[in-house]
């Protein structure tokens, strides 16, 4: 079957056969409405009935099972995924899972999104990274779960999907200060800029990862809001991009 034009593969590094990984784009877009295109996200005020094509839409392009979308809310909860039956989460920001067939993904519209597995364990993590999330620890303790489950860090292989870029990511000093300075850009008359994919990279490398096993984003969600979902470009009342992986 021919991929879906919103259905992008996500390159793990050195993945091998049975890890699948992958994010969606807006696809077809209608001007003037933020929701248009191809929106999982159950929680941000779109037609249940268009969320629910959608996900149909992406299970038939997987050839998945089940599928798992967490209710995010920048918090730093990690919930594995062990049974079919756990198809809504609330207040869950990461899933990990060893089941063959379960879809796990998060949501996303500026934030990091992220894939990280094992292929050796046949352990597999998503994960929501936004600014509070990140400070707070989610990164970690998305490893912390995958290696509970038999991963080692020394193996872990992770790619982000498409967020903001660092040019686009203006913050306030109170969210500036709460980074180490090597990821905040200051210019003259300039409010700060922080670099959220570098900062969930060096966490991934405190965390045990190589650094050649870490792929940042490709893609700026709010450079190309025709294409994927963009909070800071459409409001928060829009899509969002859903990064996914399964095993097989």
């Amino acid at each position: 079957m021919e991929q879906p034009s919103w259905y992008l593969d996500l390159q793990l590094p050195g993945a091998s056969t049975g890890i699948h990984a992958g994010f969606t784009s807006r696809g077809v877009v209608a001007e003037g409405n933020p929701y248009s295109g191809f929106n999982l996200c159950h929680y941000t005020g779109d037609d249940p009935g268009h969320v629910a094509a959608c996900r149909s839409a992406l299970l038939q392009a997987t050839g998945g099972k089940w599928l798992v979308v967490p209710r995010q809310t920048h918090s730093t909860n990690v919930s594995v995924i062990t049974d079919p039956g756990d198809t809504s989460l609330e207040g869950v920001d990461a899933l990990v899972t060893t089941l063959k067939g379960m879809v796990i993904g998060v949501n996303t519209a500026d934030c990091v999104p992220m894939v990280m597995a094992d292929p050796v364990a046949g352990v597999i993590g998503v994960a929501h990274a936004g600014w509070r999330g990140a400070v707070n620890g989610i990164v970690p303790r998305t490893v912390e779960r995958m290696v509970e489950l038999g991963a080692s860090p020394e193996r872990i292989v992770a790619a982000m999907g498409p967020c903001i870029c660092q040019d686009c990511f203006e913050v306030g000093d109170e969210v500036a200060g709460r980074f180490p300075k090597e990821v905040v850009k200051r210019l003259p008359g300039q409010r700060p800029h922080v670099d959220l994919p570098v900062f969930v990279a060096r966490q991934l490398t405190e965390s045990g990862l190589s650094p050649q096993n870490i792929a940042l984003p490709t893609a700026c969600t709010r450079c190309s809001p025709t294409l994927y979902f963009s909070a800071r470009a459409l409001g928060i009342n829009s899509g969002r991009c859903f990064t996914f992986a399964w095993l097989s």
